[in-house]
C-alpha cells in the first residue's frame, strides 16, 4: 500500500507543492486542507486534473495560504485520464482567474470560461514545459590554469582559495606536482618549517609533514601543540609520518588528529605518487565534512519525505531535468552546475546559450566557492565582476544582470552542485521555497 505524505503548509505552500509535484512529473493525489475551504486534485503524470468550477474558485482562494495541510498519496490511477489536464503553472493562473474578484490579475491562456463550462475537451501538458538543454559530461581538456590565473592577476580579491597551512622541514615534495594539483582544486599550500611558527587564524587545514621519527625528537611537545592549537580552532588536521611507535600515535589520536597517514618509505617514484592520490582524497573528503551545508538539517522532515519519494527510482537525467523545470516555474533562465574536484562544470540548463560540450568555471573562484562553503544562497552579482564574467561566459554569454540568483544543491556531505538563474535582468521573486527545493533535488544528480 502507498505510504501517504503529510505536511504543513507553513513549510511548503500550495504553489510550491503544486510546482514541485507537476516538475517531477508524479502521479497521485493531493489533498490541500485550509481554514477558508479543502480541496482534492488528481495529478496524472505532472498535469493538473482541472476539477469543477466551484473547486477550481476554492484552489485559486486557498492558493496563498500558508496556515493548513497537505496530503499526498503517490501512485493512485487519478481520474484514468478523464478531463483536462494542465500544468502547475497555468492551472494556477486559471485558478486564480476563476475566483473571479481576482480576475485580470494574473494572465493565463486558457479560456477559463469554456474551461469551466467543459467546453475545452483536452490541452497538452507538455506545452507548458520548457525545453531543456543536457551537456554531455566529457573530461575537459583545460584544467582552466589560464582563467584561475587571470582572475589573480586582475582581480586577486575575487579569489576564495582554501589555505592550507603545510608544517614540513622537507618542502620539496610540496613544490611540485602536489601543489599545482591542489591549486587547481582551490587550495593554496602555505609552507612552514619550525612548528612554533603558525597561526590558525586564515587557515581552513592543517597538515604535518614527517618523512622520519628523527624529526620530532626532542621538540615532540611543541608538534603536539601545534596539533592541539587548529584541533581547538575546529580546523582539520592530517598528519603524515611514520606509524612505528604505538605511544605516539596514540598521543596524536588523543589530541585530535583528524586522519593519520604512513609516509612513504622512500622518496619520489610510485610510493610518493601514492602518497600524493590518498592525501588529496583526504583532505577533499575532511573539506566536504566542514562545509557539510545547514540547510540539509534545515529542510522540514516532513519536505525531504516528499521530494525522496518523488525522485525514488528515477535516472539521474529525469532528476535533473525536474530541478530545471522547477526551477523554470519562476525563472527565465537556469543551468545546473556540478562542483568537481578541478572544475564546477555546467551539466544542463535553459534560456542561455549554452556552450557546446559544457562550460566551466575553475576552483577558487570566490563568487561561487562562497556559496560552496556557506551552503547559503546568494542573490545579486556584481556583473562587471571577474568572476561573474567567467561564469556568464561558462553559459555562453558575454554578461549576467545583476539580479542573478546562485542557489546551492547539496546532501549532507556538502555541496555537490549549483543552481544558477535570472529573469533577464528584471527583480527576481521570493525563491526561499525553490532553494529548498532544489537543495534538496540538486544532491541526487552527480
Amino acid at each position: 500500500m502507498t505510504r501517504p505524505l503529510s505536511g504543513s503548509l507553513k513549510h511548503l505552500t500550495p504553489p510550491a507543492l503544486l510546482r514541485l509535484i507537476s516538475a517531477t512529473g508524479a502521479t497521485g493525489s493531493l489533498e490541500l486542507v485550509t481554514d477558508i475551504g479543502t480541496v482534492q486534485l488528481e495529478i496524472e503524470q505532472g498535469g493538473v486534473v482541472v476539477p469543477s468550477g466551484e473547486d477550481l474558485s476554492v484552489v485559486g482562494r486557498i492558493l496563498d495560504r500558508v496556515e493548513g495541510a497537505y496530503r499526498f498519496v503517490p501512485g493512485l490511477p487519478g481520474s484514468s485520464g478523464e478531463g483536462v489536464t494542465l500544468d502547475a503553472s497555468e492551472f494556477m493562473s486559471a485558478a486564480r482567474e476563476a475566483c473571479g474578484p481576482l480576475r485580470g490579475g494574473f494572465a493565463s491562456e486558457v479560456d477559463v470560461d469554456s474551461l469551466i463550462a467543459g467546453e475545452i475537451l483536452e490541452m497538452a501538458v507538455a506545452a507548458g514545459r520548457t525545453d531543456i538543454h543536457d551537456l554531455p559530461a566529457e573530461p575537459l581538456e583545460n584544467p582552466l590554469d589560464d582563467l584561475l590565473s587571470d582572475l589573480e592577476a586582475m582581480a586577486p580579491e575575487e579569489l576564495l582559495l582554501a589555505q592550507v597551512c603545510v608544517v614540513t622541514v622537507d618542502p620539496r615534495p610540496w613544490k611540485g606536482v602536489l601543489d599545482r594539483e591542489w591549486r587547481r582544486r582551490g587550495w593554496e599550500v602555505r609552507l612552514f618549517g619550525d612548528p612554533v611558527d603558525p597561526e590558525t587564524s586564515g587557515f581552513d587545514f592543517l597538515v604535518v609533514h614527517h618523512q622520519m621519527s628523527i624529526t620530532r625528537v626532542g621538540s615532540e611537545e611543541d608538534w603536539i601543540d601545534l596539533v592541539t592549537r587548529f584541533v581547538e580552532a575546529r580546523i582539520p588536521v592530517v598528519w603524515v609520518g611514520p606509524m612505528g611507535d604505538p605511544m605516539w600515535v596514540g598521543r596524536l589520536v588523543d589530541v585530535g588528529v583528524s586522519f593519520l597517514l604512513p609516509a612513504p618509505q622512500v622518496e619520489g617514484g610510485e610510493s610518493a605518487h601514492r602518497l600524493t592520490g590518498a592525501l588529496t582524497t583526504v583532505v577533499e573528503r575532511l573539506f566536504r565534512q566542514r562545509n557539510s551545508i545547514a540547510s540539509e538539517s534545515a529542510t522540514p522532515s516532513a519536505v525531504a519525505d516528499l521530494v525522496d519519494t518523488l525522485v525514488h527510482g528515477v535516472e539521474v537525467e529525469e532528476i535533473l531535468g525536474a530541478l530545471l523545470q522547477l526551477a523554470a516555474t519562476q525563472l527565465s533562465r537556469g543551468a545546473v552546475f556540478s562542483v568537481e574536484g578541478t572544475a564546477i562544470r555546467c551539466r544542463a540548463g535553459f534560456g542561455y546559450p549554452l556552450v557546446p560540450g559544457g562550460g566551466a568555471v575553475p576552483r577558487g573562484v570566490g563568487l561561487l566557492e562562497r556559496v560552496i562553503r556557506t551552503g547559503e544562497t546568494l542573490t545579486g552579482i556584481d556583473p562587471d565582476g571577474g568572476g561573474a564574467g567567467q561564469l556568464a561566459r561558462a553559459l555562453g554569454s558575454e554578461t549576467l544582470p545583476e539580479a542573478t540568483v546562485v542557489i546551492p544543491l547539496g546532501t549532507r556531505s556538502g555541496v555537490v552542485g549549483l543552481m544558477v538563474g535570472d529573469l533577464e535582468g528584471r527583480d527576481l521573486p521570493d525563491l526561499n521555497e525553490l532553494s529548498m527545493l532544489a537543495g534538496r533535488l540538486g544532491g541526487a544528480f552527480v
